[in-house]
């Protein structure tokens, strides 16, 4: 109190012990300390009011914000509160004792080593003796393999001359009911079991070692096992063999690898190519990854052996020294020379870093929080500010002393060295040098600086893809080549989570592979300051339990951020978690003592503990059995409503962690005792919920886009987050508005959509225009009420807004008005209806049973508003809103148009000026030209109506437009630049005398001009004048890339049929291909051969230059 200024008043220390037992006052004191302990160091960073605790079996503990260690990890805070509960506690006594092995089995199967013996016990009926099965020695240390069901120990017997022998040997059928089984023993890949032997003997196969062993560990989807001997780390791999005589099939371990570190290897985790190993002071993460270009260059030196051989000179001396001398190629050596062009690579940059002008930013002082409102040190004089790096969602790569984040290649860190054994399951032995260590985490501790040491506690935890990924059809990463260490046909590993810990900080890691090993990313996951110093860890894929010095406690985990991401609906992009710097959340803190080992099973979590006092030395096993994630995440919830007015952050901090354990048992399809699956998915959509009712209330807009995010997770419909939140919540417009202009929202109902409006016309009347423009999900709602509503909104302006003036468009139109819309939008220029349909595009187009068609909107627009139609739907298209073709399909599914003969409608007429509207702008763009599946169609409807055209069917619109010939005229070139031999070609060539040209129109009307009258034959020259206007476009189309082979031949086939039309000749030559024509034009038109050649000559030019 005299230094803190604070008085500790009316603390209960504890009411019953968790264990259910009387306390001596030993530990009464040591519990009082350790309270006092995490009690006061908070009063000196931070006063806050405990919030109240619900009852629990354990002491009553306040959740002040506890920092665990601050002389060493003054940054790293911890939040305590209490709302883990274990729902049942069981007690048993352990009848042999003597070894320190004790593991999991299958389930809730506890094994624990004893003395030549090994206790099978049953968590979920107490700890119960269900039977054992003996070892040879006595066991230090023991595995449980789900992937073959087999126990691997690592067990001791005292040498003659002192010190002991260590032997590593594996246990399969141990868990058959048979008493006083005799036991079958062979060495692993030296001796087969007996053809004689039954399967369900107890059998013991000893993997044979060439150095004495520390640790063991084992890969549960391979059954791999991993042997730590010094520096050395031995891969033995689990085969299925078959027995030659009786072909029963068995259970074989092969030494595969070696792999030699840079220190003594104190643990090691393995999970298929992932490997981790690490000592007092260095730890050590890599991945071994099989160097594509490696092997086939090692592949490509295997072949050319043999030719080597044949080509070698009979003097083997002299190839000795050829071989032995130092001036030999490189590339001779394949493999060795990329290895060595690599250690070049790593040589120059070596040599940039050690440059006067390199910055190394792992030096700097790195301050990720600088960003979200903190002030910079004041003893920090300057700075370095990098907005790309501040502003990242995820600061958790930024190494921290000592620490190497890759990927990056082990040779820069801590070097290893592999060596293959024995061959792989296709009996091919692949180089040691194909195999290549990418680290991933490395981190060296300072003896003298940091003296936060040993490591200890390292966990290797594969991340798979979740079956609900699979079911979905979301696309999976390929799967990398075949590897001797990866399991074949199982779930696809996406990633895998490292954990390891000093005795005051524990380090989790997120590691998501990738196809190339050195395109894989690591973020930090989580920092764990403990209360105490730690012995050993148990990790829950959402929980880590830690068993310190004074207890154990519970703390929530930052998931895979794949396990974040895969219960999000497709499309959706979502950071979930909190930053990792923020503080994780201590849910439990129980008082134990003397407990030895802590091992997880299935749905309990069993603590060894000794009893020192007295002469005899006796342990109890204390199975406590874990909250199901449905339990625990109500708890996180209730006891978060109870903080949500006096803090919110709290508040928001445990429905983040309650959001995240759901998300995390979804993935991982955690066992549940009461509820299903589906009530788990329900609850995940309740928490979602709250989490948007949370980010609504907030004030930007970032928190306003993360509320309607986790409402599209919610499944809730609009009108349901208008009725969870109050009109004066801030969000509430933003939000419901991003729901509604979301594509994935279903339609409203009409009271949905009435429940909606009304709040709008309440706070928001501007934006209800917008919302009917943008929105789907309106298909049912009072027209009436829109109308008055938009209707006040326009009287408020002198000029109308466009939006207003559409939305009052569409709204007449679902009346059932199309002839008042013409009036509507006549209120705008021009320009301002071009500028609101871009932008509103969606609404000319409907689609319904595959087909896409004009919308009623556009169809008026077609119909009164031909300029603004061709504008808008030309700018669509050019800005590949909508593709030619699919406008085309859509015009003519409303718009049916005859392309042959005179009786050619006016639809035809709008469609031909539409193309030619939109290649008079984009025919030159070649983004459009060198698509043709995009145009096709196009041009075989203007191929058409050109034809059409030649027969009379437009006719001469000059009556109409007085300018309409000199349009026409300007389209000579349309598409592309006539060849100069068609203008010697008839009708153009000048030999024609007009008598010619009288019997061209002669053989188009089939009457001499003798019968007809003056007036008649100056009509007829009109329509031979437009006929050639459409000749000349025609011409310009066939000259072009545009018509594709299909559209030439049907031109081919029209003016074969059809030799009295206007300009047919020249239409054949230009559908002809270069030698037909030239035979032609021979034919029919030698004096146009010499300007042909040249044609030719310059197309083939420009083809050379080109």
């Amino acid at each position: 109190h005299a230094r803190y200024g604070t008085k500790l008043t009316g603390i209960t220390l504890i009411e019953q012990h968790p264990l259910g037992t009387v306390l001596p006052c030993r530990t009464i004191m040591t519990t009082m300390i350790t309270i006092l302990s995490v009690l006061v160091v908070p009063l000196a960073c931070e006063k806050q009011e405990a919030p109240a605790a619900p009852p629990t079996t354990g002491p009553c503990l306040p959740t002040p914000t506890v920092m665990a260690d601050p002389a060493q990890h003054p940054s790293k805070m911890v939040r305590v509160i209490s709302v883990h509960h274990f729902t049942r506690q069981d007690v048993a006594g352990l009848e042999r004792s003597g070894g320190r092995g004790v593991t999991r089995g299958k389930d809730d199967i506890l094994l624990v080593g004893g003395e030549h013996t090994v206790d099978i016990r049953d968590l979920k009926a107490g700890g119960a003796l269900q039977g054992s099965f003996p070892t040879v020695d006595l066991v230090q240390q023991i595995v449980y393999c789900e992937t073959g069901n087999f126990v691997v120990t690592l067990e001791t017997k005292p040498a003659r001359h002192g010190g002991d022998h260590r032997y590593v040997r594996v246990y399969l059928h141990w868990d058959q009911s048979t008493t006083n089984q005799p036991m079958r023993a062979r060495i692993a890949g030296r001796v087969t079991p007996s053809s004689q032997s039954g399967v369900a003997n107890l059998e013991m196969v000893e993997i044979p070692l060439r150095k004495p062993a520390e640790f063991i560990a084992c890969c549960q989807s391979t059954g791999n096992i991993a042997v730590a001997c010094g520096i050395s780390v031995t891969i033995f791999r689990f085969c299925e063999k078959t027995h030659d005589l009786s072909k029963v099939k068995f259970i074989d371990f092969e030494e595969y690898m070696e792999l030699d570190m840079s220190f003594i290897v104190k643990e090691v985790a393995m999970s298929e190519d992932l490997i981790g190993c690490i000592s007092e002071s260095e730890a050590h993460i890599f991945q071994i990854t099989i160097n594509s270009q490696l092997l086939k260059a090692n592949s490509e030196e295997k072949e050319s052996k043999p030719q080597e051989k044949r080509s070698k000179s009979r003097s083997k001396s002299k190839t000795r020294s050829a071989s032995r001398s130092p001036g030999r190629s490189i590339d001779s050596m394949s493999s060795g020379g990329l290895m060595k062009e690599r250690l070049k690579k790593e040589d120059s940059l070596i040599s940039i870093r050690d440059a006067d002008d390199y910055v190394d930013l792992s030096e700097l002082t790195w301050v990720p929080t600088l960003s979200y409102g903190r002030r910079r040190p004041a003893e920090d004089s300057r700075f370095l500010l990098f907005p790309s790096l501040v502003g990242a969602a995820q600061c958790g790569p930024v190494a921290e002393p000592g620490e190497v984040i890759g990927p990056v290649s082990s040779a820069r860190c801590s070097s290893v060295r592999m060596k293959v054994l024995t061959t792989n399951s296709s009996g091919v032995k692949l180089p040691a040098n194909v195999f290549e260590a990418v680290t991933l985490i490395h981190r060296r501790a300072d003896h003298t600086s940091d003296p936060d040491i040993p490591f200890s506690n390292l966990m290797l935890m594969a991340v798979y893809e979740s079956e609900k990924g699979k079911k979905d059809g979301k696309a999976t990463p390929p799967r990398r080549p075949s590897h001797p260490l990866q399991p074949s046909g199982s779930a696809l590993k996406v990633g895998a989570s490292v954990f390891l810990t000093t005795p005051h900080v524990g380090q989790l890691y997120h590691i998501t592979l990738s196809y190339d090993a050195f395109s894989s990313s690591v973020v930090r996951g989580g920092v764990f300051s403990y209360t105490a110093p730690v012995y050993s860890v148990a990790l829950e894929p959402s929980l880590l339990h830690a068993l310190t010095l004074t207890g154990l406690e519970t703390y929530t985990l930052r998931p895979h951020p794949v396990v974040v991401v895969s219960h999000l609906p497709e499309g959706l992009n979502m950071v979930v978690p909190p930053h990792w710097e923020e503080t994780v959340c201590l849910v439990g803190l129980r008082p134990f003592l003397n407990v030895e080992t802590l091992t997880l099973t299935k749905s309990c979590l069993a603590l060894i503990a000794a009893n020192n006092e007295g002469g005899d030395k006796s342990h109890t096993v204390y199975s406590l059995h874990l909250p199901s994630a449905a339990n625990l995440y109500k708890e996180m919830v209730r006891v978060g409503r109870s903080h949500r007015s006096a803090s919110p952050s709290t508040y928001l901090h445990l429905l983040l962690e309650a959001h995240l354990i759901l998300t995390t048992a979804l993935h991982h399809e955690l066992p549940q005792a009461e509820e299903s699956d589906e009530d788990l998915c329900s609850l995940l959509q309740d928490s979602s919920a709250l989490l948007g009712d949370y980010y609504a209330q907030c004030d930007t807009e970032a928190e306003w886009k993360q509320a309607t995010q986790y409402y599209q997770v919610s499944s809730l419909t609009p009108d349901a987050v208008v009725e969870r939140l109050e009109l004066q919540c801030p969000g509430l417009v933003p939000v419901v508005s991003a729901l509604l202009l979301h594509p994935n929202t279903a339609p409203l109902t009409a009271a949905q959509a009435n429940c909606v409006l009304e709040m709008m016309e309440k706070i928001a009347p501007e934006k209800v225009s917008a919302v009917i423009l943008q929105s789907n999900c309106f298909k049912e709602y009072k027209k009436d009420k829109v109308l008055a509503i938009i209707k006040t909104e326009l009287s408020k302006t002198q000029e109308p807004r466009p939006t207003d003036v559409l939305a009052l468009a569409l709204v007449i139109l679902d009346r059932g008005s199309p002839e008042q819309v013409a009036t509507v939008v006549a209120s705008l220029r021009a320009y301002q209806l071009v500028v609101v349909l871009l932008q509103h595009s969606r609404l000319l187009l409907t689609t319904q049973d595959g087909t896409t068609t004009l919308s009623p909107l556009a169809q008026v627009l077609a119909e009164h508003k031909k300029e603004v139609f061709t504008e808008v739907f030309v700018s669509m298209i050019g800005e590949g809103t909508l593709s030619l073709n699919a406008f085309v399909d859509a015009f003519i599914a409303v718009y049916p148009i005859v392309s042959c003969g005179p009786e050619c409608n006016t639809h035809s007429l709008w469609l031909r000026d539409f193309l030619e509207k939109f290649f008079l702008e984009y025919a030159h763009n070649t983004e459009i030209t060198d698509q043709r599946d995009r145009y096709d169609r196009a041009v075989r409807v203007l191929v058409s109506l050109y034809l059409a055209s030649l027969m009379g069917a437009f006719g001469d619109k000059s009556k109409e437009d007085p300018n309409w010939s000199d349009q026409r005229v300007a389209l000579k070139e349309l598409y592309a630049p006539r060849p100069t031999f068609l203008a010697l070609l008839p009708p153009f060539s000048q030999e024609q005398s007009m008598s010619n040209k009288s019997q061209a129109i002669v053989a188009i009307e089939g009457e001499a001009p003798e019968d007809k009258t003056p007036s008649e034959v100056k009509e007829m020259r009109k329509t031979l004048s437009s006929s050639l206007l459409h000749l000349v476009v025609l011409q310009s189309l066939l000259s072009s890339d545009l018509p594709s082979s299909e559209d030439r031949s049907n031109v081919l086939k029209f003016a074969t049929a059809n030799p009295s039309v206007l300009g047919a000749q020249s239409l054949k030559i230009l559908c002809l291909d270069r030698s037909q024509q030239l035979d032609y034009i021979l034919e029919e038109f030698p004096y146009a051969l010499l300007q042909f050649g040249k044609v030719i000559v310059g197309i083939m030019e420009r083809n050379v230059l080109i």
